[in-house]
């Protein structure tokens, strides 16, 4: 019988060998270039273990609180300069308007991280890294100068408005909840891969509406694009999970509020007492948004610290009087931004009324308005009133 030359003598076969791992025992010719000792399998990517912390690599999904001794300190998120993933690349430094000067509601909280500063849930999009995105930041900024990367980041930041930016950031807040919770590894956060989101709308089906769902979907959408990462939301599965939460969660969907009607308006005028300000003022909203508008956010605004000329009406306007074919008089003026037209702009039409008996003419409402609150600055909002200390 022909022996190899090549062939290790050993006392007895391996372990593996003899449970079929490797080639047969009873072979007359094993291959020369066989290692009798195997490398270990690795059940992680090694790009995901965890090094900064233990001389031992651990993958850091293994890492359970329940697992730690009672006296040791819980693991911190490494520094993203001396990441694994991204050796070269430093996080940005955040803009300081950007921070939250409040403590994060119970609802919101996440795992503390080097990559997620406690912003405000509108600049998540923008200021919250993965490995990934520092790692395009870095590609980046050695083949560009500063100044084209911020004028790029700075364009990319104004396609989405501040309301749909902190709706997008609660979208994002949720998922980064969900994946703190499993021990999702952070570079798996982005680009996140179908069977992640699948899971991530399943585990919220039924427990809030479909539309919910989507809108947390849209917001995951906008960090991955402005983050320059690829993005699953067309993938069929995505497709599937998002037909079963708009099924399942009907439960959530609010009833449709039933129509403001001449009646609530005649209500509502007896109601005010016009010697106040504040009640002109919520007059003069309602007719014109009733009769004119039809939408409150476009007439209205959030709240005084969200206030923007860029898409609310301002004292400022111009007035353009005309008289219509029936003979009333009428004003319009330009709302600076539509939920339609977005940032092309609309006109509003005030129109007055020959036959008043209800006195809720609309015309009306605003010159009475215009002359109560006249001392208001012209910079705030038009439908601004002074309150009971004289302040705008």
């Amino acid at each position: 019988m022909f022996k190899n030359p090549f062939k290790r003598h050993q006392s007895s076969p391996s372990t593996s060998d003899a449970q079929g791992g490797g080639e047969s025992c009873t072979s007359p010719f094993q291959n020369p270039f066989r290692s009798v000792s195997k490398r270990p399998h690795l059940d992680t990517d090694p790009s995901s273990l965890d090094t900064t912390h233990h001389t031992n690599t651990i993958p850091e999904a293994s890492i359970a609180p329940s697992s730690l001794p009672p006296t040791s300190t819980p693991p911190t998120t490494a520094p993203v300069a001396s990441s694994s993933h991204a050796p070269n690349a430093t996080r940005p430094p955040v803009n300081p308007s950007h921070l939250s000067t409040c403590p994060a509601q119970k609802a919101n909280k996440i795992k503390p991280s080097d990559l997620r500063p406690p912003v405000l849930v509108k600049h998540c999009i923008t200021d919250w890294e993965t490995p990934f995105s520092l790692q395009q930041r870095e590609k980046y900024s050695s083949a560009f100068p500063q100044k084209v990367i911020a004028s790029a980041e700075k364009a990319i930041a104004g396609s989405t408005v501040g309301v749909t930016k902190e709706t997008y950031g609660a979208g994002l807040t949720c998922f980064t909840q969900y994946c703190d919770k499993l021990n999702i590894n952070k570079s798996q956060h982005m680009p996140a891969d179908k069977m992640l989101i699948a899971g991530f709308v399943g585990e919220h089906i039924g427990k809030v509406s479909g539309s919910t769902i989507s809108n947390w979907l849209s917001g995951l959408k906008a960090w991955h694009e402005t983050k320059g990462a690829p993005w699953c939301r067309e993938d069929r599965w995505i497709r599937m999970t998002c037909r079963t939460a708009h099924r399942e969660g009907v439960i959530h969907k609010r009833k449709p509020h039933s129509p403001v009607t001449l009646r609530h308006l005649i209500a509502l005028w007896k109601a005010l007492d016009f010697s106040i300000p504040f009640h002109v003022a919520v007059w003069a909203v309602a007719v014109i948004t009733f009769w004119a508008c039809r939408r409150l956010g476009e007439t209205m605004i959030p709240s005084e610290t969200k206030f923007d000329p860029k898409f609310h009406i301002t004292g400022e306007t111009t007035f353009h009087h005309f008289q219509q074919p029936d003979g009333t008089h009428a004003v319009s003026f330009h709302l600076p931004w539509t939920k339609t037209t977005h940032g092309n702009r609309a006109d509003v039409i005030v129109s007055g009324l020959i036959d008043d008996p209800e006195d809720i003419c609309r015309l009306k409402a605003l010159a009475l308005h215009l002359n109560v609150n006249k001392d208001v600055p012209k910079s705030y909002s038009l439908l601004r009133y002074m309150d009971e200390q004289g302040n705008p």
